[in-house]
C-alpha cells in the first residue's frame, strides 16, 4: 500500500504572541530562601512579577527522573502553580536524565537498553503520561535536537530513527491533548532549513530556534530572514523559544559563567540593563512579526545560593533580575504588549 505524506499544518500565528520566559529552577531557588524584587525594589513572589509585567507563558524542562529536577513530583505542584495564576505552560522534553542540547544528547538509563520499537513505544507513552498529567498548552519534543536526541538511537544521520522516535513524541502529546501545540527545537539558524527540511513530513506544529549572539553569530537580519523563510517554506509559524543575553560582565558568586567577556557579547548591545533590554526589543519585533513571540531563558537563574558558591549560578549575569534581585528593564520589554 501507498505511503502518503501529510499536509503541513497552515500556519495560525496566535493574535496574542507568547511573552514568556524559562523559569524551571525557581523551584531550587525559592527552597534558598532567595528574595526577588519589583522594579521598584518591592520584596514579592518572583512569579507575580513575571504576570504583573506582563509575560503569559513559562518555559520548563521535564527529565526522565522520577523525583527532583525536571520530575513530574516537582512538576505538577509547579504546574498547578502556574495556571491559578493564569501562566500558559510549555514543556520541553528533553528526553534525558539531565540537560540536553547540540552538545549532549544522552539517553536517559532506564531506556538505554530498549530496541528501537521498545524505545519509541516508551517515548510515546512517556510523553503522554506528561502531558496528560500537566495539559500544557505547548510541547517540545526534544531540546535543540539539531543533531538528533537519545544518542545512539536517535542521530540525526539519515537511517530514519531520529524521524521515527519524534513522531512517537508527537503522536504521544496528541493522543494525551489533540490541541496542544507541538514544537521541534533547532539551536542557532545555520543549517536550519536543511534541518527542518529532513522533519517536513512529520506532523508537528511549531517550528522552534534557540538564539544566542555568543553561539549563533550576531546578524540579526540573518535570523530574521531565515526565521521567514522556514515559515514560507514550510507552511508552520516560527518562535524564538531560547535566547538570553547578559546585562553586565561583573558576577555575584564564584561560579563561572557563561558570558564573561566582552568577545561573548553582539557589538551593537552592551553588557547593560539598558543593552538586554535593547536585544530582546529587537528579537520582540522579528518574533511578533513573525506573530508567534519570543521566550527567554534563564530568567530566574540569579546567585541564589550566595556570593562565594562555586556551583551557584553560571547565568547570573543573564538573569532577568539583577544582583539586588530587583526586576530589570528587559522583563518589562518581554511583558509589554505588542
Amino acid at each position: 500500500m501507498a505511503c502518503t505524506t501529510p499536509e503541513p499544518p497552515t500556519p495560525t500565528p496566535s493574535d496574542h504572541p507568547l511573552r514568556g520566559t524559562d523559569f524551571s529552577q525557581l523551584p531550587k531557588i525559592e527552597a534558598y530562601n532567595y528574595e526577588f524584587k519589583d522594579a521598584d525594589g518591592n520584596p514579592a513572589d518572583a512569579l507575580e512579577i513575571l504576570r504583573n509585567t506582563g509575560l503569559n507563558l513559562i518555559r520548563l524542562k521535564v527529565w526522565n527522573n522520577p523525583t527532583g529536577d525536571g520530575s513530574l513530583e516537582e512538576l505538577v505542584p509547579y504546574v498547578q502553580r502556574l495556571k491559578t495564576l493564569g501562566f500558559q505552560t510549555m514543556l520541553t522534553f528533553h528526553y534525558s536524565n539531565t540537560w540536553a542540547d547540540p552538545g549532549a544528547q544522552s539517553i536517559p538509563t532506564q531506556w538505554e537498553n530498549l530496541s528501537m520499537n521498545e524505545l519509541a513505544d516508551s517515548v510515546r507513552t512517556f510523553t503522554q503520561h506528561v502531558v496528560a498529567t500537566l495539559q500544557p498548552e505547548y510541547v517540545q519534543i526534544g531540546n535543540e535536537i539539531n543533531h538528533g536526541f537519545m544518542h545512539p538511537f536517535g542521530v540525526r544521520n539519515g537511517n530514519g530513527n531520529f524521524q521515527t522516535l519524534l513522531a512517537a513524541g508527537i503522536e504521544g502529546a496528541k493522543a494525551a491533548d489533540s490541541s496542544v501545540t507541538t514544537i521541534l527545537h533547532y539551536a542557532g539558524y545555520d543549517n536550519a532549513m536543511n534541518f527542518y527540511a529532513t522533519v517536513d513530513s512529520l506532523d508537528y506544529d511549531w517550528i522552534g530556534l534557540s538564539y544566542y549572539p555568543k553561539w549563533h553569530g550576531t546578524s540579526l537580519s540573518t535570523l530574521s530572514e531565515t526565521c521567514f523563510s522556514l515559515a514560507d517554506s514550510f507552511q508552520r509559524p516560527v518562535s524564538i523559544v531560547e535566547t538570553s543575553y547578559a546585562f553586565t560582565l561583573g558576577w555575584n558568586d564564584w561560579t563561572n559563567n557563561h558570558i564573561g567577556g566582552t568577545s561573548d557579547l553582539h557589538p551593537d548591545y552592551p553588557a547593560t540593563p539598558e543593552g538586554q533590554a535593547n536585544l530582546m526589543a529587537d528579537l520582540r519585533a522579528i518574533t511578533d512579526s513573525l506573530g508567534t513571540g519570543l521566550v527567554y531563558w534563564g530568567g530566574e537563574l540569579v546567585a541564589y545560593k550566595g556570593p562565594e558558591a562555586t556551583d551557584g549560578s553560571p547565568y547570573e549575569n543573564q538573569a532577568l533580575f539583577n544582583f539586588q534581585g530587583m526586576a530589570l528593564p528587559a522583563l518589562k520589554t518581554l511583558g509589554q504588549e505588542p
